[in-house]
């Protein structure tokens, strides 16, 4: 079980093409802070799911057919399919 597994449940729910989701949003989701390295380096929004590269994050999105666009500065992800 991952901690990421909120999100993916929720993105697992969507039918559209993208949705929106801000900082604080996915935070209730996942009822706890994302780290601080996800409010400072876009690259931790990356769509990589390597285990080897820590990105047990990505998992939730690319296992739900999404992929992350981050806007750090609006503290906001827009999650599309591709």
């Amino acid at each position: 079980m991952s901690v990421y597994d909120p999100l993916r449940a929720k993105l697992d729910s969507v039918r559209g093409q993208t949705v929106r989701f801000t900082f604080s949003e996915i935070e209730a989701l996942l009822g706890r802070p994302l780290p601080a390295s996800a409010h400072k380096f876009s690259a931790w929004w990356g769509n990589e799911s390597s285990r080897k590269a820590g990105h047990t994050q990505a998992r939730a999105w690319l296992l739900a057919g999404f992929e992350a666009r981050v806007s750090l500065k609006q503290r906001a992800v827009e999650f599309h399919r591709p």
